[in-house]
């Protein structure tokens, strides 16, 4: 049977490298355990631990100039081979988390998406975020458990 793949999509910059990997790393190991395969676009940027600050100014100079282009394409085409997509850090509005979750759903054929944000959180209010959720979670378990839900057929309305 082939493994069904997420994409993690949350904040990166302005967030220390610790900030930006904790939770990705957490909903990685709840994936894995659950039969998933993980997309992060952290992965390989190990040497912006380095940086006090991932700023978005200095991340090309830190990776060696990697051109923006290069970000995006590998970005793109992590979205187009994965199933699902889970938004962490659904409290913080980001420019690069805004694209990816905009291309997974009008691009690629409405992949079903997970937010994760507290229960009280702007996002669960703004009509954008809501029309192109399937799913907002307040937890990254709940996220994960949703996900196993809708693709094991298990998905039920209401419910």
């Amino acid at each position: 049977m082939t493994r069904r793949v997420v994409y993690l999509s949350g904040s990166i910059a302005n967030l220390t490298y610790a900030q930006a990997t904790e939770a990705r790393n957490q909903t990685t190991e709840l994936l894995l355990a659950s039969g998933w395969d993980v997309l992060d676009p952290m992965r390989g940027k190990e040497l912006l631990s380095t940086m006090a600050v991932i700023d978005e100014k200095h991340t090309r100079e830190v990776l060696g100039y990697v051109n923006d282009a290069a970000i995006l394409e590998r970005d793109f085409d992590d979205l187009r081979r994965a199933d699902a997509l889970i938004v962490l850090s659904g409290d913080t509005p980001t420019w690069g988390t805004a694209f990816e979750w905009s291309i997974a759903h009008f691009l690629m054929n409405y992949k079903p998406t997970v937010v994760v944000c507290r229960e009280d959180s702007p996002t669960r209010d703004h009509p954008w975020c809501r029309s192109m959720c399937s799913y907002f979670a307040e937890t990254v378990e709940e996220a994960v458990e949703f996900l196993n839900r809708w693709f094991n057929r298990g998905y039920k309305l209401g419910a």
